[in-house]
């Protein structure tokens, strides 16, 4: 029985790596009634990405920091893990 025990862990250990997490990505929420935009600056490259109303969006690679600007107007170093609601005006991180 034991042997069948050590087989089901390392099944759900391999499941378990090959499924991404959540906690490996940024993630902003959109708490506003409108649609926004947000830019991500990854230092080598950046992207804009579109937030609808009352949506969330995760953005991958920011584990060392990344500068995300939005509606609020300044930019705000933010990285892998964080998780991140705005309303239109300021960006407000969650615990």
């Amino acid at each position: 029985m034991p042997h069948k025990l050590g087989i089901l862990a390392a099944g759900v250990a391999a499941v378990a790596i090959s499924v991404p997490s959540l906690a490996s990505a940024l993630t902003l929420t959109n708490k506003d009634k409108a649609e926004h935009t947000v830019g991500i600056d990854y230092g080598a490259k950046e992207e804009v990405q579109t937030v609808a109303a009352g949506a969330s969006v995760t953005i991958k690679d920011c584990d060392a920091g990344c500068g995300v600007t939005g509606p609020w107007n300044y930019s705000r170093m933010l990285k892998t893990g964080d998780k991140v609601d705005f309303d239109g005006t300021s960006p407000v991180q969650k615990q």
